[in-house]
């Protein structure tokens, strides 16, 4: 069994060093993170009970892992000091996003038992956690640190792709690149032109209003970030050449009203683009998605919901007021928050029930109640759990019999916990619900 694995984050304090903070502590690891600005370590060391240091090489010195999560511009000055220091046997690892670079010179400047490893989150630091995100291992040596990291990754539903840092850096030029220039053009076209984007989601289908929070959503992010993705990384330019001459040469069709031309080049690029039909199938799901939640939040008006932040995890609860396209309006005991859609989901009735069973706690009321002698009274329990969502529990706490009740007939003594809000209310349905199945409250 391998003893407890220590762990040094440099940039620990940041919001992707954060993540990954949490990740390796809920694995048992002893964590320390690192990093120049002492203000923001001191106080990110004690919201995640870890401890900090200001000196990376102390930091490093000693773990097991040392991992660089620091911007790209800095991201080569910390390899080339922490990772002379990194422990014969241990693993240096980065979660940069070019690899080729960092890669070759985590293994120059490390000892040469000294696993190394590229890793690439393909999400930004907003996210709660890592289930069902992609990250991108780029090993250069080594196996058994490897195989550790990817278990834990796989072990919170992570996707788990492994590459060359030649081949990421490559993908990474479209995916990043290609994307991130074009949304942010997109962007600066509409700025150059006067375009008034909020009044154009008026006219919008629901396809143009996906592609503009798509749009935003990047150019509403760290733009040193951004910047770093485009320069850094050495395939961009070419991706960017091809961009932009295949752009002018369609600009050019339209302007020489080339139909026949434009319908060749939108077939050819409709060939190669893989699965259209899939690409159809999930815009439609992510459409269909965005309508159906406006639409349930429209029917829940005067009744009480619980919502999540989707970044923070943050729940807001209270009877639904009112639901424009971009914000709802809550209430709970007066007060009012308005809060907007495009960041929240709405949680199922199960973790309704349990948010409120936390925020007023339980009490407990008993309910004897003659019914006919072939009642099933554990078949109405489930009944009642499922009858009322402030009903936390139910158990049958005794089955009485005597002719003083009359012939064919059985009291149950039905012991409910519930929810401790508006307790008179819940009772009154309880009560209308026994009166309904035939059974007399004693």
């Amino acid at each position: 069994m391998m003893e407890r694995v220590r762990v040094a984050i440099v940039g620990g304090y940041g919001g992707m060093g954060q993540i990954f903070v949490r990740l390796f502590k809920s694995e048992g690891c002893e964590v320390v993170i690192a990093g120049p600005t002492e203000a923001k370590g001191i106080k990110a060391g004690k919201e995640l009970g870890v401890e900090y240091s200001r000196d990376n090489v102390k930091a490093a010195t000693g773990a097991d892992v040392v991992v660089v999560t620091v911007p790209i511009d800095v991201t080569f000055a910390v390899i080339t000091e922490v990772a002379p220091h990194v422990k014969s046997g241990g693993m240096i690892m980065d979660l940069t996003s070019v690899k080729e670079a960092p890669c070759r010179l985590m293994a120059e400047k490390s000892g040469s038992d000294v696993e190394v490893v590229g890793t690439h989150p393909i999400f930004g630091p907003r996210v709660v956690d890592i289930e069902g995100q992609v990250l991108v291992l780029t090993p250069v040596r080594g196996a058994k640190w490897v195989a550790w990291l990817r278990g834990i990754l796989e072990k919170h539903k992570a996707r788990v792709i492994e590459s060359t840092a030649e081949e990421h850096d490559m993908v990474m030029a479209v995916v990043q690149g290609l994307t991130h220039f074009t949304y942010i053009s997109v962007a600066e076209t509409l700025r150059e032109i006067g375009f008034d984007v909020k009044r154009s989601r008026q006219f919008a289908s629901p396809v143009y209003d996906l592609m503009l929070d798509m749009i935003g959503r990047i150019v509403g992010q760290d733009p040193r970030l951004y910047a770093e993705i485009q320069m850094n990384n050495p395939h961009v330019l070419d991706v960017h050449k091809v961009y932009l001459e295949t752009a002018g040469r369609l600009s050019e069709t339209v302007k020489a009203k080339d139909e026949r031309r434009f319908v060749e080049e939108m077939i050819s690029a409709a060939r190669h683009f893989d699965d259209v039909e899939r690409a159809m199938g999930r815009s439609d799901k992510a459409i269909s998605s965005l309508v159906s939640e406006l639409k349930a939040l429209k029917e829940s008006v005067g009744r009480e919901l619980l919502l999540q932040h989707i970044y923070s995890g943050t729940k807001h609860y209270g009877v639904v007021v009112s639901v424009t396209a971009d914000e709802v309006v809550l209430e709970d005991k007066g007060k009012k928050s308005t809060l907007k859609l495009s960041n929240l989901r709405i949680l199922g009735a199960k973790e309704l029930a349990a948010f409120k069973k936390e925020k007023f706690g339980v009490v407990s009321r008993d309910y004897s109640v003659v019914l006919n002698e072939e009642a099933d009274e554990n078949f109405i329990r489930e009944l009642l759990r499922e009858h009322d969502p402030n009903v936390d529990s139910v158990a049958v706490a005794d089955v009485f019999r005597s002719d003083r009740l009359g012939a064919g007939k059985k009291s149950v003594l039905f012991k409910v916990q519930m929810i401790n809000e508006d307790v008179k209310r819940t009772q009154a349905r309880l009560a209308e619900f026994f009166k309904r199945i035939g059974g007399v409250l004693r």
